[in-house]
């Protein structure tokens, strides 16, 4: 399956999983998006940007989206992206304020290493 249509299911499933059973309208208004965006993404047709996610995952009250079999889109409670190693990667914290962390991954090259903050 396409990952559009993917993500667009998990998004209908995610309205359609509220206890009021939000409409597309609906959710357009809580998300601040039109309703003819939130049919687009339901459907598959398009893609919503970071930024269009973040408001429909906020206004669904859901912390993720999984858009296809390896990739999922995380959210933290304040709506910024929450960086969690997977369990085939290794992160460092250097110090307890969390001013310095690293990811090492295996790739089929080797190792990457990434600063994930400072």
């Amino acid at each position: 399956m396409d990952w559009k249509k993917q993500l667009g299911e998990e998004i209908a499933k995610a309205r359609r999983r509220q206890p009021e059973h939000l409409t597309q309208e609906q959710l357009a208004d809580a998300a601040g998006l039109s309703r003819n965006s939130i049919g687009h993404y339901e459907r598959g047709e398009r893609a919503p940007d970071f930024e269009d996610l973040r408001k429909i995952a906020a206004a669904l009250a859901t912390d993720h989206f999984d858009a296809d079999d390896n990739m999922r889109i995380e959210f933290s409670a304040n709506g910024k992206r929450r960086l969690e190693p997977l369990p085939q990667q290794l992160t460092l914290n250097f110090d307890e304020g969390g001013g310095v962390a690293i990811r090492i991954q295996p790739t089929d090259h080797g190792l990457v290493i990434k600063k994930i903050s400072a």
